[in-house]
């Protein structure tokens, strides 16, 4: 019995250490990743004699591009007799077949804006669509920016004590160094079939970040609009109207926001690296609270075998009792 007592002794202390490491380190974080398809369908013209006709075009278009899209992420169509037109961009440079998958969704999108002679839909996989009754931008088009704050917001699973102090959390980006970083990345690529990426530290960016917050842009133009300098104002318009506060800039959060647009694409995200576990074992509170957590495990295994054994010896006992009277018994 001693052997099997040893044993689950052992198991339970690895099993609470376990527990320990995975509370102390980044997997027992919550993560929640939202996704999103984002449709702007443009009000339609009033009366629409050539509504039905328009339409009849444009849904073979919007079947077909997902297809012509899919292996260089990019394709631009139009009908037989120009009246439609429709384009389609991959973000980055997925593979064709999630690339059509993407554009095949988001093709099903733009079928619901009815009437509407200009829409777009962006979606979160990392794709964009858009037709047209005109290859040429509209003002709505040009002017359209909408800001979509997503992704991982983190929530470590760490003991803290409440000193009673307000915190300082940096929470800022400067907007102008901030446009700055968005409009050269035009000039690193953000009309070609990869897109453009750049990561730097927080502190680049705000007065008063600290931790070790990395700070990474992706963009992307679209390729037929994409000469440099349409593309580098694009994306800094697209970056003047993120919120620059918000962001928490201290090495423990993330956040995402995507801005999307009909001419660009532009993402901005914090991430913090792998949080180690020696940076909470000094704690004393926590070490103190796992040690007393261990001591209550190991005295109530230990309790639970001696009383076991007991048990067992006592049943032994009175066994031995019964076969002696037994025997005198047959005597």
């Amino acid at each position: 019995m001693a052997p099997a007592c040893a044993l689950t002794t052992v198991a339970i202390l690895a099993a609470l250490l376990f527990f320990v490491l995975l509370l102390l380190s980044r997997t027992m974080e919550l993560r929640f990743t939202t996704s999103y398809a984002m449709v702007d369908c443009a009000p339609p013209p009033a009366p629409d004699d050539g509504a039905a006709a328009f339409r009849g075009t444009l849904l073979p278009l919007l079947a077909a591009l997902p297809a012509a899209a899919a292996p260089t992420g990019f394709a631009s169509l139009k009908s037989d007799g120009g009246g439609a037109f429709a384009r389609g961009l991959c973000l980055g440079d997925p593979a064709p077949r999630d690339c059509l998958a993407c554009l095949a969704a988001a093709a099903k999108k733009l079928t619901g804006c009815g009437a509407s002679r200009r829409a777009g839909v962006w979606r979160s996989e990392g794709c964009f669509m858009a037709y047209a009754d005109s290859n040429t931008s509209s003002a709505h088009e040009d002017g359209f920016r909408d800001v979509v704050s997503f992704g991982e917001e983190v929530y470590p699973a760490v003991i803290s004590v409440d000193d009673g102090t307000l915190p300082s959390i940096p929470n800022c980006f400067d907007t102008r160094a901030l446009v700055a970083l968005a409009r050269s990345l035009s000039g690193r690529g953000a009309g070609n079939s990869s897109g453009a990426r750049v990561v730097t530290d927080a502190a680049a960016l705000s007065s008063n970040a600290t931790g070790k917050t990395a700070v990474t842009l992706r963009a992307q133009c679209a390729r037929d609009r994409a000469a440099a300098a349409e593309c580098a104002r694009c994306l800094g318009d697209s970056a003047r109207g993120v919120r620059a506060c918000g962001w928490v800039l201290d090495g423990e959060h993330e956040r995402v926001a995507d801005v999307v647009g009909y001419h660009c694409f532009l993402r901005i995200e914090t991430s913090v690296p792998p949080r180690p576990v020696a940076k909470y074992v000094k704690q004393p509170v926590v070490l103190a609270l796992c040690a007393a957590m261990l001591l209550v495990l190991v005295v109530t295994a230990v309790i639970a075998c001696v009383r076991k054994k007991r048990g067992t010896g006592n049943v032994a006992a009175v066994a031995a009792a019964s076969g002696q009277q037994t025997n005198a018994a047959a005597n």
